[in-house]
C-alpha cells in the first residue's frame, strides 16, 4: 500500500505567512508601511550610525559609511523633490541624479568606500548612438564604477563594451510592460511577465518540510510563453504539482528539512529558497495591495534596477547632452512611455532600494490616497 501523499499548506512562522522578497529579510516579517520612505531609510541609517558608540580600527570606518549614506540620502531625496517641481527634460536630469545618489548611499552601506576613490558612473550615451547604452570599461586603480558596482551587488557581471538598447530598457520594467506592449515597444513578440503566486508552504501538522510553489491563472496560457515552464532553469527546478482551482501549480524540487522552533533553521532553509527563487527571473512590483510577483519568461540580461538604473541614465544622458535626439525620442515613439516611466519608476526604485538597505520589507499604506 503506498504511502499517503504529504500534504502542504501556507507556512507560518510565529502564526505569520512567509513570503519571497529579495530584500534580505526574515521569514515572517511584517510589511512596514509608510508613505514617506525618505524618513524611514534616513531614521535607520541613523540608528545604525549611534549604534556604534565607540570608534575603533574596525568600526569607525563603518560609522563613516553610514554618515556618508546619511549625506547622499538627503542629497537623493532633493534631487527626487525638485524633478517633481518640474518637466522634462529638466526633470530627467534631476531624476537621474537622484537615481545616482540613493544607489551610492546602497554602496556605502554594503561597503564600498567612495569619496576617498575616483567614481565614474560606468555608462556612456556615446556620440555616435541614439539608443543604445556602452557600458564603460572597469575602473582603473582605486577608481569605482558606480553602475558596475551596483550591477554586482545585485549579482551580475557587466562586460565592458556591451550594449544596452532603449527597447530592452523599457521592455524590463513590470510597471510600464503592458504599455509598451500595445505600444509595440517591447523587444519581444508576446508579454514578457507572467502574473504569478509565490506561496512557501510546509507539510501540515508536523511543519518539518519547508519548500514553495508558484501558480498562475490558466487564463494567461494564450498570452505567455508558459511552455517555458517545461524546458530550462524552469523545468530544472520546479515540477508540475496537481491544479488549485483554475490555477496552474509548480512546486520546488527542492524540499528542506526544517526545524520549526529554530530561528537558524527558518531563516537559513528561507535564504536558501529565496537564492533559488531569484534563478527563475521573479520580478516584483509595489502597489498598494503590497507586492505582485511576476517570472520573466523572456530574460534578458539584468534584472529590474539594474534597467530602471540604466533608462534614467539615458534619459539624463539625452536631456543634458542631445537635445536633437531629446525631440526625436523622448518627444517623439517614446513620449508617453517615458512619461509614465517618469511617474512610476522613482518610486518603485526608492522602496526597493530601502527594502535592500535596510533589510526590510517597505511597503505603500494602503491608507495613501496620493
Amino acid at each position: 500500500m503506498s504511502r499517503p501523499k504529504t500534504k502542504f499548506v501556507q507556512a507560518r512562522r510565529n502564526y505569520n505567512s512567509v513570503h519571497y522578497f529579495p530584500f534580505g529579510n526574515e521569514p515572517g516579517d511584517s510589511y512596514v508601511l509608510t508613505s514617506d520612505p525618505w524618513n524611514y531609510l534616513k531614521a535607520f541609517l541613523k540608528s545604525e550610525h549611534d549604534k556604534i558608540k565607540k570608534r575603533t580600527t574596525k568600526n569607525a570606518p563603518i560609522k563613516d559609511r553610514l554618515n556618508k549614506a546619511l549625506y547622499f540620502v538627503s542629497l537623493a531625496e532633493s534631487f527626487l523633490k525638485s524633478a517633481d517641481n518640474v518637466e522634462m527634460p529638466t526633470k530627467g536630469t534631476l531624476t537621474y541624479y537622484y537615481i545616482l545618489n540613493l544607489t551610492k548611499a546602497f554602496l556605502l552601506v554594503r561597503g564600498y568606500d567612495l569619496e576617498t576613490n575616483t567614481e565614474y558612473h560606468g555608462l556612456s550615451l556615446n556620440s555616435s548612438d541614439t539608443d543604445n547604452l556602452t557600458i564603460s570599461k572597469n575602473a582603473t586603480g582605486s577608481g569605482i564604477n558606480i553602475f558596475h558596482s551596483f550591477a554586482n551587488e545585485l549579482g551580475y557581471t557587466l562586460n565592458p563594451g556591451d550594449k544596452i538598447n532603449l527597447k530592452d530598457m523599457v521592455s524590463n520594467l513590470p510597471e510600464i510592460h503592458e504599455m509598451a506592449f500595445n505600444l509595440g515597444l517591447l523587444n519581444k513578440s508576446k508579454r514578457k511577465f507572467l502574473p504569478i503566486k509565490i506561496e512557501f508552504v510546509s507539510n501540515e501538522n508536523r511543519w518539518t518540510k519547508l519548500t514553495y510553489r508558484i501558480c498562475y491563472e490558466k487564463k494567461h496560457k494564450n498570452t505567455y510563453r508558459v511552455e517555458k515552464f517545461t524546458t530550462g532553469q524552469l523545468a530544472s527546478l520546479l515540477v508540475k504539482s496537481d491544479d488549485i482551482n483554475e490555477q496552474e501549480v509548480f512546486t520546488s524540487k527542492q524540499i528542506r528539512s526544517l526545524t520549526h522552533n529554530s530561528d537558524t533553521s527558518w531563516c537559513s532553509n528561507y535564504a536558501e529558497l529565496c537564492a533559488e527563487i531569484k534563478k527563475l527571473n521573479v520580478r516584483l512590483m509595489l502597489t498598494r495591495q503590497g507586492y505582485k510577483y511576476y517570472i520573466d519568461l523572456q530574460p534578458d540580461k539584468y534584472d529590474t534596477l539594474i534597467y530602471s538604473y540604466a533608462l534614467m541614465f539615458y534619459i539624463g544622458s539625452v536631456a543634458r547632452y542631445r537635445p536633437t535626439l531629446n525631440e526625436e525620442i523622448l518627444e517623439g515613439d517614446y513620449k508617453a512611455i517615458i512619461s509614465e516611466t517618469m511617474k512610476s519608476t522613482p518610486k518603485q526604485y526608492l522602496y526597493q532600494i530601502t527594502g535592500l538597505i535596510t533589510k526590510k520589507i517597505c511597503a505603500i499604506p494602503m491608507a495613501n490616497l496620493d
